[in-house]
């Protein structure tokens, strides 16, 4: 009989919707529920609650993220022979709701204190043990935040947004439910094909033949049914010459559209839900990364972390990824990313015996180019992700190859060609993966990552039967089964052939906004990341070091920074929770730095001389100041004091000494004494006059000082930078205004905190016009003035400054008060160039400034570290931060992005009153022959000060406690050793050179060992006369582990 396809088709999608899949589970009977309102962890102390109440369909609770608890009882219904009987909360349906269904809750079953079980729009039902008698069941639960959004601002959110929608026993038909399995998968597969392929023409007749057959009441049917189907798949011969290996996968956002507290709940409720698949799943392998998430459980649930332990000896949950968190890697600072691994790798070792060999980040927004040689110093040889393929412009055009650092270490790549870390398995989709691989010639493998994520939850039933048949179905690759990533990777790699290269970073076209939002998120990381780094270096140079190190405080402190280093949190695409926790746990890392910063400053200086003040002269108390620097910056001190100093007393040195006073507040700065740059000074304030002077001058709308002169126009824009020699060079381009605040219009497309789109640079507004403008501070130490340029609801006032710290100072206050805008800082120079350079982790890298193609113009928005930097042959400019991250150079005008203002998910993101700092820094030569580098480290690391209790006596002068003769090594970090007393100092170059350098210390140097970044050791370096001399190579990182 003739059939038309598409109504064939028809036929067959309605029998297996309606006549299938909605009959497979029926009510039975509600099941009683109470609801304990409480942030309690611990079900057993929930359970002795006295605040339980009954809770009915169509009760209401919150606010949004509020904890509860329900509470179930009843007596398990018999089930009949072919079906069982499972706890459903809501609609009744075999179906995946969806993220934001009305029906859906996230709830994680406990029984006798530990989690069991899950239920979710994606785990819908738990089928309870057929010799089950009754149920007690406690769940614990959130109110989800139903107004959330990406791309649209949030509506006011609901008082009370759960509502509960009631428990129920109900009856599954097994038989039924495989039979939807079966009718589901092939009817994909069909449609996998044309219309004229064999496969597509055997399968539709089969199912039509199945729809004839099948006979509701005729539970016999159901078995031809089944017969048919499977009859048909084993006489088809079709199989892709390709090898998938398919790996269940729950990504888990540490936060992002839930606070952090809510995915303490979320990886017990995924973990819970993969135990129970692998009971009833032996094939199963279900991959997780994020130390710091196995950390909750084994601290929250122990019970439920030795059976995660268990199943990873058994094989069946791999322990993937090798970092704490799944880091953002534009932002987060290099030793960051080294603490990332170290602690990472080490829990992993600890407390499951597993040495990670991969580096698993699917869902993080592009990835520096340093990243090659870190891995490879970790002995991570495996590099995976998916998210280039959300490249909106150009398409990388591999998914197996070798990614090639700027030191020029190679790494194994993978980016699975399925392009999502949350396949259906449904075989079109993995039909898709075959067909997408760009690097079929080179490798015949390919990774699946399957399950629902981001929210976590993992693969579900639904996954793993479609697995089972897809296996033995024709017109299919080959589906391993019970593999891991790492057998993926290993054999994936010694299989492939010829694999393409692929040198520098991997940009990602998108998310080009996370640069900037959330700003004072991102200072406060920059801020903690350089006072750890403090803390640690002073704390190693203590004479009772050996006794007091804070190693484990220290430790606490950095995996606070890490944690908000993931990458929804410090790219600023979070809810506003998420950063008001993220305030706290920020606020905390700067106390304990702080507190270890003072305490060593103080030890280290009562074991220090300072001459006794004359007797005649006021006496102040003695200070005692660092900077973890080469180059000298500016101290700032508070100051309460009715008479005011005019000098330092440092050593030789005599500098001058200045009130000023910002936002109302007074305080003494000076310039950095030599004797305190990566070592602690002692020394006085005096009323005596300075010895050391500097040249500065200020007037109306002109300041200079030994190097150079600031024209302003009347606005306070800057219209001139020149040296003060008698041919002068000009840093501006003529006529242009520099300093030039411009704002535009900021509505992406679709992702609102995290893109900004190319066109809306056709919306460019200058902020020219200044409310007032004027001379606030005349030296000595420092020159000044002021400006207050108001625009929409907004202010900024900025005090531009010459004096200690290098270049010209922009110290701004924004109060910020747009919507949709996005507020940027100019300066048109007068240089030639057709790329700029940019500071990332261990190095910098080199992007175009003109948008000859595709690939250059894609880059109209570039993240870097702490500097960028526009030079031609003879001098440069460069434009140095305190916490920002957006740049972009456009021909010869260098720009930093300062605020933006998206209203998703956060709907007040950024509103409000934001203090911060950058630099200009004119230069001569290209930025390898300047002091860019060691001045954005001095900028960025704030001199300390503190009162001190030296001894009486001579002047004492320390050289710094570690030094190294090249400018082309920077000392990135100086800790104790993770397992023992000695020191490590990691250092790594940076102008892209290559040659010997010499490393020494204030304390004589016993042994040194060349280790990997995990310290292990590689090999031992020779010591003379207490120093190390060691070789190096273009943006190596060199990590020495010393006796002294």
């Amino acid at each position: 009989m003739y059939k038309h396809s598409r109504i064939t088709n028809d036929r067959i999608r309605r029998f297996i919707e309606f006549e299938l899949r909605e009959t497979i589970v029926d009510k039975i009977s509600a099941v009683e529920a109470e609801l304990l309102i409480s942030d309690e962890p611990s079900e057993a102390a929930a359970r002795k609650s006295k605040n339980w109440k009954k809770v009915q369909p169509g009760d209401k609770w919150g606010p949004s993220y509020q904890f509860g608890w329900y509470r179930v009882q009843g007596k398990v219904p018999t089930a009949e022979p072919g079906f069982s009987v499972a706890l459903m909360y809501g609609k009744t349906e075999f179906a995946w709701q969806g993220w934001w269904g009305p029906d859906m809750v996230e709830a994680t079953i406990f029984e006798d204190g530990s989690p069991i079980a899950a239920l979710d729009f994606a785990h819908p039902y738990y089928r309870l043990d057929a010799n089950r008698k009754s149920i007690d069941f406690l769940l614990q639960t959130y109110a989800r935040n139903k107004e959330t959004t990406v791309d649209r601002p949030e509506q006011p959110r609901t008082p009370e947004p759960e509502d509960f929608k009631g428990f129920w026993f109900c009856r599954l038909d097994e038989e039924k439910l495989q039979l939807f399995f079966d009718c589901e998968f092939a009817f994909d597969l069909m449609k996998a094909h044309e219309e004229d392929d064999a496969i597509f023409v055997y399968i539709q007749r089969a199912l039509n033949e199945v729809c004839n057959t099948y006979d509701a009441d005729n539970r016999k049917t159901w078995a031809k049914c089944r017969k048919i189907i499977q009859s048909t798949l084993g006489e088809l011969n079709s199989e892709l010459h390709h090898t998938i290996t398919p790996v269940g996968h729950a990504h888990l956002d540490t936060a992002w559209l839930w606070p952090l507290s809510v995915t303490h709940l979320k990886m017990a409720h995924t973990s819970a839900a993969q135990l129970e698949l692998m009971d009833r799943y032996p094939e199963h392998v279900f991959a997780h990364s994020q130390a710091s998430q196995y950390d909750w459980i084994e601290r929250e649930h122990p019970e439920l972390f030795k059976r995660i332990q268990r199943q990873v000896k058994r094989g069946q949950w791999e322990v993937v990824g090798s970092m704490w968190v799944e880091a953002d890697c534009n932002l987060t600072g290099a030793e960051s990313l080294i603490r990332q691994f170290l602690y990472g790798k080490r829990y992993f070792r600890q407390k499951f015996g597993v040495e990670t060999v991969d580096m698993w980040l699917p869902d993080v927004f592009g990835y520096c180019a340093a990243l090659p040689q870190i891995l490879e110093k970790f002995s991570i040889n495996h590099f995976l992700t998916q998210k280039m393929s959300w490249n909106s412009t150009n398409k990388i055009p591999h998914n197996t190859f070798w990614w090639q650092g700027i030191d020029g270490t190679r790494v194994w790549a993978h980016f699975p060609p399925a392009d999502t870390y949350v396949h259906s398995c449904a075989p079109s989709d993995i039909i898709k993966s075959v067909k997408n691989h760009r690097d079929k010639a080179r490798s015949d493998r390919s990774l699946l990552l399957f399950g629902f994520g981001d929210g976590g939850g993992g693969p579900t039933e639904w996954h793993l039967e479609r697995l089972r048949r897809a296996r033995t179905a024709p017109g299919m690759p080959e589906l391993e089964k019970k593999e891991t990533a790492k057998s993926f990777f290993e054999r994936a790699r010694e299989e492939s052939r010829d694999l393409m290269t692929w040198r520098g970073e991997l940009y990602l076209e998108f998310h080009r906004g996370t640069y900037t939002s959330q700003a004072k998120n991102k200072r406060f990381n920059r801020q903690c990341e350089f006072l750890l780094r403090d803390a640690e270096y002073l704390n190693v140079f203590r004479d009772d070091y050996a006794k007091v190190y804070p190693q484990a405080e220290l430790e606490d402190a950095w995996k606070l920074v890490l944690l908000n280093q993931f990458h929804d949190i410090i790219p600023g695409s979070s809810v506003r929770e998420v950063y008001e926790d993220s305030d706290k746990d920020y606020a905390e890392v700067i106390s304990i730095a702080d507190k270890h910063i003072e305490s060593a400053m103080k030890r280290i200086s009562s074991q220090m001389t300072l001459p006794e003040p004359d007797k005649s002269e006021k006496s102040y108390e003695p200070l005692a100041i660092f900077h973890h620097s080469d180059v000298a910056s500016e101290v700032k001190m508070p100051w309460s004091g009715k008479k005011v100093p005019t000098s330092l007393k440092c050593g030789d040195e005599s500098l001058p000494v200045q009130l000023v006073e910002e936002g109302g507040e007074k305080s003494l700065i000076f310039e950095t004494p030599n004797n305190a740059m990566r070592s602690v000074a002692v020394a006085s304030l005096s009323d005596e006059e300075p010895l050391d002077t500097t040249r500065l001058k200020v007037a109306a709308r002109r300041m200079e000082n030994d190097e150079f002169v600031v024209k302003f126009d009347a606005n306070g824009n800057i219209t001139s930078i020149q040296t003060l020699d008698d041919d002068p060079t000009e840093f501006i381009e003529a006529g242009k205004l520099a300093n030039l605040f411009q704002i535009m219009d900021d509505k992406p497309n679709f992702w609102d905190a995290w893109d900004t789109e190319l066109f809306a640079q056709e919306t460019i507004q200058d902020l020219v016009k200044s409310e007032s403008f004027e001379v606030v501070e005349k030296g000595p130490v420092r020159v000044a003035v002021e400006l207050v340029k108001k625009f929409g609801k907004s202010t900024i006032r900025q005090r531009i400054s010459l004096g200690p710290t290098p270049g010209i100072r922009f110290d701004t206050e924004v109060d910020w008060q747009e919507d949709h805008k996005f507020l940027k800082v100019a300066f048109p120079l007068n240089v030639n160039s057709d790329r700029a350079t940019y500071e990332i982790q261990y190095g910098h890298v080199e992007r175009p400034t003109h948008r000859n193609t595709s690939w250059d113009q894609a880059r109209f928005e570039v993240c870097a570290q702490k500097w960028a930097d526009l030079s031609e042959g003879g001098h440069g400019v460069a434009l140095i931060n305190t916490g920002k991250y957006g740049y972009d150079c456009h021909e010869n005008v260098l720009r930093l992005s300062l605020l933006r203002a998206p209203k998703a998910p956060d709907p007040i993101c950024d509103r409000g009153v934001h203090k911060f700092s950058y630099v200009l820094l004119p230069h001569f030569d290209q930025v390898q022959h300047s002091m860019v580098i060691q001045s954005a480290y001095a900028i960025n690391a704030e001199p300390r000060v503190c009162t001190a209790s030296p001894k009486a006596g001579d002047v004492m002068e320390v050289p710094p406690y570690v030094d190294v003769d090249t400018r082309s090594i920077t000392i990135e970090c100086v800790k104790k050793a993770e397992d023992s007393n000695r020191r490590v100092v990691r250092m790594y170059e940076c102008l892209n050179t290559r040659g010997m350098a010499t490393l020494s210390s204030a304390m004589p140097i016993k042994r040194a060992w060349i280790t990997d970044l995990e310290e292990n050791v590689i090999s031992e370096a020779e010591v003379v006369d207490g120093m190390v001399t060691f070789g190096f190579t273009p943006f190596e990182i060199i990590t020495m582990k010393l006796e002294m």
